[in-house]
């Protein structure tokens, strides 16, 4: 009997032995790879998109303010008066008092003193050959041949805001022209405009 369960027993344990599987041999690590610290940095998280611009605001439309009217500028004429002044202590030679007549809104005449004979009215091609002042409105010359000398005068407009009288003696003998000095200014109202007329 236990003869016969030995050998079962042996038996048993050959079968056992027989059905393990044999031992699975480890397979040999791969080798390492160096690896850049550039490919080891996990990838940049790419940049979000620019936001769009904003449109920029329409304008609302605004009506143009209309142009202020243009004011007319008032005429102020302008001339020479020359009238007779007999010097009593010189009857001989007579003498003519000349004005400056200023005819607007506020009229004016304005002495200008009293000369030799009839003064002459020059003309712009005569002012500029005798050396008036450049700009000249108007202008006259009295010559006085006792003493070979004349006297010069011109009215000048400076700025558009006021009139500037200007007188020289002239002699003969003399080399060259005096030069032209201020006798006066004479102011005008805002937007004047001058008009020459001739001499009376």
């Amino acid at each position: 009997m236990q003869t016969h369960f030995l050998t079962l027993s042996c038996a048993a344990l050959l079968l056992a032995g027989c059905s393990q599987a044999p031992p699975v041999a480890e397979k040999p690590a791969a080798p390492a790879v160096p690896v850049s610290p550039a490919a080891a940095a996990p990838p940049a998280a790419a940049a979000p998109p620019a936001p769009a611009p904003a449109a920029a605001p329409v304008a609302a439309s605004v009506p143009a303010a209309p142009a202020p009217a243009l004011r007319e500028a008032t005429p102020l004429k302008m001339s020479f008066r020359f009238a007779p002044a007999p010097d009593p202590d010189n009857p001989a030679q007579p003498r003519t008092s000349a004005h400056l007549l200023l005819q607007g809104a506020a009229p004016l005449d304005i002495d200008l003193g009293k000369f030799a004979g009839r003064p002459d009215v020059v003309s712009p091609a005569e002012a500029k050959l005798a050396n008036f002042p450049a700009g000249m409105l108007l202008g006259f010359r009295s010559y006085q041949a006792a003493t070979g000398t004349s006297a010069d005068l011109a009215v000048l407009l400076v700025d558009g805001r006021r009139l500037r009288v200007v007188q020289r003696r002239v002699a003969e003998e003399a080399p060259e022209a005096g030069k032209f000095e201020t006798a006066r200014e004479i102011p005008l109202p805002p937007d004047t405009r001058v008009v020459v007329k001739q001499a009376l």
